[in-house]
C-alpha cells in the first residue's frame, strides 16, 4: 500500500533534485495512476443479456484498465447456469474483476450465496488496496428479499477495516443496494454512514436503480448505472499528478465516455463526527424539504414531531434535487394507550424469522447464525448457541428440544433448557425454511430441492422426498402440519401434501396458471379443520381439502395482494398482510369472504401476523408494528421498532407481543384488546 506520505516523499524529491531524477520521481508518481471500470446489474440469464454484456466487455477490454467491479445483480436469478454463462464472459476480459452481490443473485436462487460465492470466486463482502487506493465492497443483499441491509457481522468488520486503512487513505465504497436518496433502500444506511464519515471516502458507487445518476450525500459524491446489459458503465482515473479521481460513463445514448465529475483524492484538514447530541430541528437556511423514515418529502416549514408514531425516528433533509443530508435520529414517546413497550433487547444479528414462544421463554434464530433464548417476562438471555450461517429459518420448539435449519446447510437441534447442541444432520444445500414435527418426524426442506423427514429425538433421516427438479425446485417457508400429513409450498408453483410417518407423496396442486414467481412460495400453508390454506403470490388465497387436496375455494384481494405472508388461522377466522403500498391487514372467514380490511399505511413483505386474547398484531417493512382487534381490525396501538426492516413475524400471548426487526432489537409489547 502506497500512504499518502510516499507520495509527499516522492514530491517532495522532484522538487529538489536536478533535472533527471526530478523526471524519475514524477515517473513514479504517475506510475501510481490508474483506471478502473464500475458497472452493475449484468442480469446474466441462461438465454439473454449475454450479447449485450460481451459487447460492453469487448469495450472495456480495449482500455488500460487495472480492474473491473460489478455491482452486483450479476446474474437474473442466482442459477448455476447462469454463472456458467457468465463466467464464460468473463474470460474475454484481460483484467480481474470484483464482485459484490445483489439481490437477484440471492432472492430466487435454491444455493442463495453458495451459488454467488461458487460463480464468481468471491466472498459476500470485502476490502483490497490497489496503488495506495483502498476498496470497501459491500454486501447489502438480504437472502430471499429485494430489499437491502447492512447486517451488523459486516458492519463490525466495516469497522475494523477501515481503521486499518487509516483516515488519509483515499476510499471507495461500492453497494448493490443505493444509499443516500430518494426511496430508502438499505434501512440502516445512516449507519453506513456513522462509520464511513471519520474517513476519507471519495465515492460511494451504487446500483440496483437501473439509472445514470449522480447526487451527494452528506457531502459524499454517489454514482450509478444503468445495468452493463443496459449499455451503460463508469469509467475511474486515479490521477496521481493532479491528486485527483475523474469520473466519466458512457451510455445507450452517449457511447463515448463523458466526463461527469472531478474528486479531490487528499484527505480534508478536518473530518468531525455528524452525529449532533441533539437533532437539529432548524437546519440552515438551504435546506428545502424534509421527510421522517420513508415518507414522502415535505416542505421544511412543517417539520413537527407532534404527530410521530411511538419509536425511533430517522430526519433526513433535502437541499436540491441531488442534495441529500441525514440529520439523525429522534425517540417519539409511546402513547398513554395500545402498545406499552416493556424491554428492549439487542442482539448480535438481525431478525427475519418467526419469533415462537414456549414456557415463558422467547426463542429467537438471527441473520448472524445466533439462536437466543430470552426470558419473555424481562428479555433477559438465558442462553445463545450458534449455526454456521445465517438462520432465516425459524425455531421449531418441541418438548426438550428447539430445532432450527442454517444457511450452512445443516439442520440444528439444542437443547431447550441450556442451549447445548445435541444433534446436526447435513443437507445438500442452504436450509431457509422452518420445519414443523408429527408423530415423532421433524419435516423441513432444503435449497438442495428435498425435504427431509429427521427423527425429531436424534436427527436421523428417517425419509426423504424428491421435489421435480426444475431450476426452483426448493422450500424456503414455513411447514406446517395436521399430525398426519405434512404441508409444504415450494418454488414449482405447487403445494406438496406427504405422509407424516414415512413421507410418502399424497398429493400436490398448482397454486397458479402463471410462471414460477407466482409460486405458493413465500407465505407458508396453514392447517385446521380438516382445510389447508396458503397464498400464492398471484393474488390467490386458496383453501384445500387436506385429506385429498381437492380444491374447496380460492379469492383474491381487491387491493393490496395476497401472497408473502402467511395466513394466521384462529377458529374459523384467517387474518393475512396483503403487499401493497398501503399495508392492507384482512380477516377472511373460512368460506372465502373477506370480514374486513385494515390499511396500516405501511408496506407488509414477509411478516405474518400472530394473534392472542383477541389482538392481530404485524409487522411493516419499515419498522411500523401495528396491533388490531381481531373482532373488527380497529388499530390499538403502533410502534416504530429501532431502524431496521421488519421481515420477521411477532408472535403474542394474551396481554403481551413480542416483535423483532433487522435492527438486531427484540421488543416486548403490553398491549389490550380495548
Amino acid at each position: 500500500m502506497i500512504s499518502r506520505r510516499d507520495l509527499i516523499r516522492v514530491g517532495a524529491a522532484a522538487a529538489l533534485t536536478p533535472f533527471a531524477r526530478r523526471a524519475e520521481a514524477l515517473s513514479q508518481v504517475d506510475a501510481l495512476s490508474f483506471s478502473f471500470a464500475f458497472f452493475s446489474d449484468t442480469h446474466v440469464g441462461l438465454k439473454y443479456n449475454i450479447a449485450e454484456n460481451r459487447s460492453m466487455f469487448a469495450e472495456m477490454a480495449a482500455l488500460p484498465l487495472a480492474f473491473g467491479i460489478n455491482g452486483g445483480d450479476v446474474t437474473d436469478y442466482g442459477w448455476v447456469g447462469e454463472y456458467a454463462n457468465y463466467r464464460e464472459i468473463l474470460k474475454t476480459a484481460p483484467f480481474q474483476v470484483h464482485h459484490i452481490p445483489g439481490n437477484h443473485d440471492v432472492r430466487w436462487s435454491p444455493l442463495g450465496p453458495k451459488a454467488y460465492r461458487e460463480g464468481t470466486g468471491d466472498p459476500m463482502y470485502k476490502s483490497f488496496s490497489h496503488k495506495g487506493i483502498h476498496f470497501a465492497l459491500l454486501d447489502s443483499t438480504i437472502p430471499l428479499s429485494h430489499y437491502g441491509h447492512f447486517e451488523s457481522e459486516m458492519l463490525r468488520w466495516l469497522e475494523a477495516d477501515l481503521k486499518q486503512a487509516g483516515r488519509e487513505i483515499p476510499i471507495f465504497v461500492a453497494t448493490h443496494h443505493w444509499v443516500g436518496r430518494e426511496g430508502i433502500m438499505v434501512d440502516n444506511e445512516s449507519e453506513l454512514l456513522r462509520i464511513i464519515e471519520p474517513y476519507n471516502v471519495k465515492l460511494i458507487l451504487n446500483a440496483h436503480g437501473h439509472s445514470d445518476l449522480l447526487w451527494t450525500w452528506n457531502g459524499v459524491p454517489n454514482t450509478m448505472n444503468k445495468g452493463l446489459y443496459q449499455l451503460s458503465w463508469e469509467r475511474l482515473g486515479i490521477d496521481r499528478k493532479q491528486s485527483q479521481a475523474h469520473l466519466s460513463r458512457r451510455t445507450k445514448e452517449h457511447p463515448e465516455q463523458k466526463h461527469l465529475l472531478s474528486i479531490p483524492l487528499d484527505a480534508p484538514k478536518e473530518k468531525r463526527a455528524i452525529w449532533p447530541v441533539q437533532i437539529d430541528l432548524k437546519p440552515a437556511d438551504e435546506i428545502k424539504d424534509f421527510r421522517w423514515d420513508d415518507t414522502p418529502w415535505q416542505p421544511i416549514a412543517l417539520l413537527s414531531t407532534a404527530k410521530l408514531v411511538g419509536g425511533t425516528h430517522n430526519l433526513a433533509y433535502r437541499a436540491g434535487k441531488d442534495e441529500y443530508r441525514y440529520a439523525g435520529k429522534v425517540e417519539a414517546p409511546a402513547s398513554a394507550k395500545g402498545m406499552k413497550p416493556i424491554w428492549d433487547r439487542k442482539l448480535s444479528g438481525g431478525v427475519m424469522s418467526h419469533l415462537r414462544l414456549g414456557r415463558d421463554v422467547l426463542y429467537v434464530s438471527a441473520m448472524d447464525g445466533s439462536l437466543t433464548a430470552l426470558r419473555s417476562k424481562d428479555g433477559e438471555p438465558l442462553w445463545t448457541a450458534h449455526t454456521g450461517g445465517y438462520c432465516h429459518s425459524s425455531p421449531l420448539v418441541l418438548k426438550n428440544l428447539i430445532v432450527v435449519g442454517s444457511a450452512d446447510g445443516n439442520v440444528y437441534a439444542f437443547d431447550r433448557n441450556t442451549g447445548k447442541p445435541r444433534w446436526k444432520t447435513p443437507t445438500h444445500g442452504p436450509v431457509y425454511a422452518s420445519g414443523a414435527e408429527a408423530q415423532g418426524i421433524v419435516a423441513i426442506g432444503s435449497g438442495d430441492g428435498t425435504i427431509y423427514g429427521l427423527e425429531a429425538a436424534t436427527g436421523n433421516i428417517k425419509w426423504l422426498y424428491e421435489i421435480p427438479k426444475s431450476e426452483t425446485s426448493f422450500v424456503q417457508s414455513p411447514a406446517a402440519t395436521d399430525g398426519e400429513r405434512f404441508y409444504f409450498g415450494a418454488w414449482d408453483r405447487r403445494l406438496y401434501a406427504l405422509d407424516a410417518r414415512t413421507g410418502e407423496f399424497r398429493w400436490s396442486q398448482a397454486c397458479t396458471e402463471k410462471t414460477w414467481p407466482y409460486s405458493p412460495a413465500i407465505g407458508g400453508p396453514a392447517v385446521g379443520g380438516g382445510r389447508v390454506y396458503v397464498p400464492a403470490n398471484g393474488n390467490i388465497l386458496w383453501s384445500f381439502y387436506a385429506e385429498t387436496g381437492e380444491p374447496v375455494w380460492s379469492c383474491n384481494s381487491p387491493g393490496d395482494k395476497f401472497g408473502y405472508s402467511s395466513p394466521c388461522l384462529v377458529d374459523d377466522r384467517i387474518y393475512i398482510g396483503c403487499l401493497g403500498d398501503k399495508g392492507e391487514v384482512r380477516c377472511v372467514s373460512s368460506i372465502g369472504q373477506i370480514l374486513w380490511t385494515t390499511a396500516i399505511g405501511s408496506t407488509i413483505y414477509d411478516s405474518s401476523p400472530c394473534h392472542a386474547a383477541g389482538v392481530v398484531t404485524i409487522g411493516s417493512v419499515n419498522g411500523l408494528v401495528t396491533s388490531m382487534s381481531a373482532e373488527d381490525g380497529k388499530v390499538l396501538g403502533q410502534y416504530h421498532l429501532p431502524t431496521g426492516h421488519i421481515l420477521a413475524s411477532p408472535v403474542a400471548e394474551p396481554g403481551r407481543v413480542y416483535a423483532a426487526s433487522l435492527s438486531d432489537h427484540v421488543v416486548a409489547f403490553d398491549i389490550k384488546a380495548t
